[in-house]
């Protein structure tokens, strides 16, 4: 069934009459026991056909809530359908046969709402689902981080390790038509929701916000269900925030996991953003479109076999197109033990990652990365994470696009930085404070994919954090240019180097960590740099300075060109091998505006050489308008070299993608 479909059996549940749980004795007060309660207006609207069973504001203790067929559990804005924390509260382990828990984790088969073969189901509203998981563990964690895992610290055993703790606060097995829409569900015992053997779920601006530190808090767990929408979610667990199944024992075969859409969803994990594999069915025909994922130690991952013999997955047909994975340990990772299963047929497209490591593709003979393509990503390398860093981790960290471990023949890289081929480069960057100009040209740099570097002069106030902050997140690097544009070479003559950084620079970087907009390179005001100047930024951390090439383009204030000036993509000093890009510290620029005496077309076949000739060239403008005079670049010229480069397949990437 189709979201629409779905969503229009909600609708008509919605239709069908209306039962507050309070006029069948329910209290909300958070202390009586609501569960009969809220369960006698379930079946209330079960025997009248269907319709919504309504908790108005309040807090509504309970046990396990048996959702039937026709029937909408709403939750008003300031409701709270609040988990008991007695055992005999819950479904027992064995209420039906495809329930499960387990042992080794410790925890049950009992769940907080509960539907078993049930169809046109939803779950809607404002208010909120609190499993009280933090109340079956110690305050103080178990153990501490298990970097890159687990970085907030990790809670493993019950308090009560005879009475384990409730499963799967929200679980669904064999059930059609479910819509789950606009609320809260918070602090999981264990995994926040789980579809079994589904057909036709729609999820739609639901918040999921678990205690970071308990282990198997996965936020949405979709297994062995079929005909999925999941949109506009944001997602904060402890354990994976998708993990995508087909492990049903009894009915994996006839239900294999397919037809799944996941789009615009926010999701901050411990572990995996998505999880593809556990289990011994298939899983096919995924697409993740414009995603967030942050802090996860693996972003979007593979399982195949979660052992090298017995439980098998086969997942293909999986397309990941225009996410951001950020502030991760691995961006994408596959691990494909030596088993009978594989994982091919995979995309991943227009995708920003940043990323400690590499992406990680292991694989072995039976079982590897098949038909795997990556098609116009980018890759920044991170130093560390924000959150519990364990900074020994990894070591060395490569700063290369993906690592291998096993066959690799399956896997190709199309237009991706960093490439281990040499590729051709243009690094456009703008300079000074024109926050206006920038922002507005934002679309053209979408347009055609392109990114470049910002470097911004003067005082980091809230109003430039903003603007800095929007144009990171469209892919962009943001650098520094000085706190009084001072020209670097004269101050450290005149003050000392330290002094000079202290003055000049200090204040911008150090109010940018507080803003969290990573800091890696530096661009030179009026290109003036020295060996002095070169060495002081590398001993603080710089990836990169940004100088100028002397007598390239020389500023006229007259207007007039000089004469023995060559064309500049004739001067082969200002290109350099792109083989050597990420091991350059300086790179040196010519600068474009009229008073520059800037030829367009001169521009371009700079462009063309790069692609020609696998070569790097630095580009700098200042503010982009259409009627650009002086240093300032037209939007026209703009619009001219980004398409230029397209054409001719030369990257157009920022100081931080190097």
């Amino acid at each position: 069934m189709t979201a629409a479909a779905v969503l229009a059996a909600g609708c008509a549940i919605a239709d069908a009459g209306t039962w507050n749980v309070r006029d069948f004795g329910a209290k909300g007060d958070g202390a009586t026991k609501d569960t009969a309660a809220i369960q006698r207006a379930v079946d209330a609207a079960l025997a009248a056909g269907g319709g919504r069973v309504v908790l108005p504001a309040g807090t509504y203790l309970s046990g396990t809530v048996w959702l039937k067929s026709g029937v909408e559990l709403h939750l008003e804005k300031g409701a709270t359908l609040k988990g008991s924390t007695e055992r005999g509260d819950y479904n027992a382990n064995d209420c039906f046969p495809e329930n499960f828990w387990s042992n080794g984790e410790e925890w049950s088969g009992g769940h907080l709402v509960l539907a078993y073969k049930a169809e046109n189901v939803a779950i809607t509203g404002e208010g909120v689902i609190d499993g009280s998981g933090p109340k079956f563990f110690n305050e103080e964690c178990d153990e501490d981080s298990h970097f890159p895992y687990y970085k907030y610290g990790l809670k493993l055993h019950p308090v009560d390790r005879d009475w384990f703790r409730p499963g799967p606060m929200v679980a669904m097995f064999l059930s059609k038509n479910i819509r789950i829409e606009g609320v809260t569900l918070r602090h999981t015992p264990c995994w926040t929701t789980h579809f079994r053997c589904c057909d036709g779920l729609d999820i739609r601006n639901v918040t999921v916000d678990a205690d970071r530190t308990i282990a198997n808090s996965d936020g949405l767990s979709i297994d062995c269900t079929r005909n999925v929408t999941v949109s506009g979610c944001t997602i904060r667990t402890g354990d994976d925030g998708f993990a995508i199944r087909a492990s049903c024992k009894l009915h994996a075969a006839e239900h294999p996991c397919e037809n799944i859409r996941i789009a615009d969803c926010d999701v901050w994990t411990c572990c995996w953003g998505i999880r593809f594999g556990v289990g011994t069915g298939t899983i096919r025909n995924v697409t993740v479109e414009n995603c967030r994922f942050h802090e996860s130690a693996n972003g979007i991952g593979f399982t195949p076999a979660w052992v090298a013999e017995g439980k098998n997955v086969y997942i293909e047909n999986v397309h990941v197109t225009g996410c951001d994975i950020l502030e991760s340990a691995y961006p994408v990772r596959f691990d494909c033990p030596n088993a009978d299963a594989r994982a091919r047929d995979i995309v991943f497209e227009n995708c920003r990652m940043e990323s400690i490591a590499p992406c990680r593709i292991d694989g072995a003979e039976k079982c590897h990365a098949e038909n795997v393509t990556f098609r116009n990503c980018t890759r920044r390398h991170l130093d560390g994470f924000r959150v519990r860093n364990n900074r020994k981790w990894g070591n060395p960290r490569s700063r290369k696009f993906a690592t291998f471990k096993g066959p690799s023949e399956g896997v190709r890289f199309e237009n991706c930085r960093p490439s281990d081929k040499p590729t051709g480069t243009l690094l456009l960057s703008f300079d000074d404070r024109n926050l206006d100009d920038w922002t507005k040209a934002l679309p053209i740099f979408d347009k055609y994919g392109a990114h470049v570097t910002f470097f911004v002069c003067g005082e980091i106030d809230s109003t430039t954090v903003k603007a800095l902050k929007n144009l990171r997140a469209h892919g962009h690097s943001i650098g520094l240019h000085g706190l009084r544009h001072a020209n670097a070479n004269e101050a450290i003559a005149a003050k000392g180097a330290a002094r000079f950084f202290d003055e000049e620079i200090a204040p911008q970087f150090d109010r940018m960590r507080v803003a969290w907009i990573p800091i890696t390179s530096y661009a030179y005001p009026n290109c003036r740099f020295s060996e002095e100047s070169d060495a002081l930024f590398k001993s603080r951390g710089f990836a990169h300075v940004r100088g100028g090439h002397k007598g390239v383009a020389p500023f006229d204030p007259k207007g007039e060109k000089q004469e023995g000036l060559k064309p500049i993509h004739t001067v082969d000093r200002v290109f350099f091998p792109a083989s050597e890009l990420s091991s350059r510290f300086r790179l040196d620029t010519v600068i474009a505006g009229e008073a520059y005496h800037t030829d367009i077309e001169d521009l371009l076949a700079c462009i063309r050489r790069c692609a020609e000739r696998k070569e790097v060239f630095v580009l700098t403008s200042h503010g982009i308008r259409p009627d650009a005079k002086s240093i300032n670049m037209k939007t026209e010229w703009l619009e001219r070299i980004l398409e230029t480069a397209k054409e001719c397949g030369v990257a157009v990437v920022g100081f931080d993608e190097i």
